[in-house]
């Protein structure tokens, strides 16, 4: 029986779709623009000290892998209770370092845990051709190691993985060895460097996550004939599904700690924006629950995209480096002064996803607002602004909802789906053979699968889906997963087909000829399983 009727979904967690490549924020292989030198005489180092291998005197190179791993080898030498460790290796074969810093210098990560503080993880260098945010990450742990930060563990545990794309760094170069943007595969969870941090987050959970990338100073020049004048651009995550009290405290407080921080070194700060259209709005960046913003967002933790501004080689270097560690600094130092707030608002977020009852999102849509973007003269650096408007996706209006399942039986055909939830930590139950009463999923694509869908921050695709009555004939190897748990936002966001990146829109869970997905919605009647559940 057909329950709904045929409906298209635009995929508007696709806020970038209509941006042509080029147009994107992020820093990509093309020929390089160089700024003047009156411009980069207004961009003078900051007067601060920080311990990074690519800060030295002189220094023409970015940080490699050898000298990065020496550089965490020599942290550990000064201060032995750090933890130091690797997440896996990439697909080439590099390690992949992580370091935990504890006042009581523990080296169990259970123990770890069991200290009840805020967890803070900082990430850097997802994307290999933005090196800032990797070198921040290596400032920030000496400091952490035995420097000004070193107190603040007293009150917060902080993790620092200073390079999550070792091979895109080696190669400088976005992507990964295996030719995939490593920041659209958190929901899916394919690659190394995603499934390393991933499984360590389950041992480690997130109070509050920073990923730090760089974006293109040049942005502007075509539409407005200026250059991006913000050091540092900042979002937190922006999904229908991140809960609200997560949002509320990183706005209102997190957010103004690291702006403080900036303003006071005399570093500017905006929000941050996807790409630069040639006419239009411009666009804040996107609502894809596969971008690590959003998904750390929709685990329930408070998480933010730093994004320092970037205009090529290595102009301006340190201080795009410090435009990071300040930030990064008064976000640690803001956790440390009310840490309690920060883990109860994260607990009673994962406790509310649990038991919510609420529909899920299914179509949503920003507002287009006023918006003054911060510029400069690109031959003389003079600041100035233009008056323009934004598609802010931090007040995104929700135009269409689907009513929440008990959760979502799985058939052995997607085992992708499974192998992602299961690295996550969410908790999987081995279904009995059984009947039961369920909803079906009939997808019909409207163009095919390429690249670009597994990467959907930039893809425009329809796809048509309706839900149908079953009454299904449960086999050996299923699997059920109930909602009933704090990771529901991200099951929800991993099984929909339309929701952007899952694993049936991607194409990683296979639709049959017919159109049916082997993905069940049950919204009655809860499936026998082998054990409780």
């Amino acid at each position: 029986m057909n329950m709904s009727t045929l409906r298209t979904w635009a995929l508007v967690g696709l806020l970038t779709a209509a941006l042509p490549a080029t147009a994107l924020a992020q820093t990509e292989a093309r020929t390089p623009y160089r700024q003047t030198p009156a411009v980069l005489a207004r961009l003078v180092d900051v007067p601060i000290a920080m311990d990074a291998p690519g800060l030295a005197a002189d220094r023409t190179e970015f940080t490699s892998q050898v000298e990065m791993e020496a550089h965490l080898r020599g942290l550990k030498a000064r201060a032995p209770g750090l933890y130091l460790g690797a997440l896996g290796q990439t697909a080439e074969g590099r390690d992949l370092p992580w370091l935990v810093f504890t006042a009581e210098g523990l080296q169990d990560l259970s123990a770890v845990r069991r200290l009840n503080r805020p967890i803070i993880w900082l990430v850097g260098q997802q994307h290999g051709n933005e090196p800032s945010g990797g070198e921040a990450m290596l400032a920030l742990a000496s400091a952490l190691a035995d420097g000004e930060l070193t107190p603040l563990l007293d009150r917060i545990t902080v993790v620092v993985v200073p390079r999550m794309n070792p091979d895109g760094a080696a190669a400088f170069t976005r992507r990964t060895s295996l030719d995939f943007d490593l920041n659209r595969d958190h929901l899916l969870a394919t690659l190394p460097e995603s499934r390393g941090v991933q499984a360590a987050m389950v041992l480690l959970p997130p109070d509050l996550v920073v990923d730090a990338h760089e974006y293109g100073a040049a942005g502007p020049l075509q539409r407005f004939g200026r250059l991006n004048e913000a050091d540092q651009t900042i979002l937190d995550a922006t999904h229908p599904g991140v809960p609200a009290g997560v949002t509320r405290l990183a706005r209102t407080t997190y957010l103004p700690a690291m702006e403080a921080q900036l303003r006071d070194a005399g570093l500017s700060s905006s929000v941050y924006l996807s790409g630069m259209p040639a006419t239009g709005p411009l666009v804040t960046g996107g609502t894809s629950p596969g971008i690590s913003r959003n998904y750390y967002g929709l685990t329930g933790a408070v998480s933010f995209l730093l994004e320092s501004r970037n205009g090529g080689g290595r102009e301006a270097f340190q201080r795009r480096v410090a435009s990071h560690y300040l930030a990064a600094r008064g976000l640690l130092q803001a956790a440390a002064a009310d840490g309690p707030r920060l883990r109860r608002t994260v607990a009673a977020a994962r406790r509310s996803m649990a038991g919510s009852r609420a529909p899920l999102a299914v179509a949503y849509e920003p507002p287009v607002q006023p918006f003054v973007l911060p510029l400069m003269d690109a031959e003389t650096g003079a600041p100035s602004t233009v008056a323009t408007e934004l598609r802010d996706s931090r007040q995104l209006r929700v135009t269409e909802t689907r009513r929440r399942p008990r959760g979502y039986l799985l058939a052995p055909e997607a085992r992708s789906a499974i192998e992602a939830l299961e690295i996550k930590g969410i908790h999987l139950c081995a279904a009995v053979p059984q009947t039961l009463a369920t909803e079906a999923f009939h997808v019909t694509r409207t163009e095919p699968i390429t690249r670009q869908t597994r990467e959907a921050s930039t893809l425009t695709e329809a796809l048509q889906v309706r839900l149908e009555a079953r009454d299904l004939a449960v086999g050996e190897g299923w699997i059920w997963v109930p909602m009933n748990q704090a990771g529901s936002s991200v099951i929800a966001a991993s099984l929909e087909p339309d929701s952007v990146g899952s694993h049936i829109h991607v194409g990683l869970v296979p639709v049959a000829e017919d159109g049916t997905a082997p993905v069940y919605r049950v919204v009655r009647t809860t499936p026998r399983t082998t054990g409780p559940c």
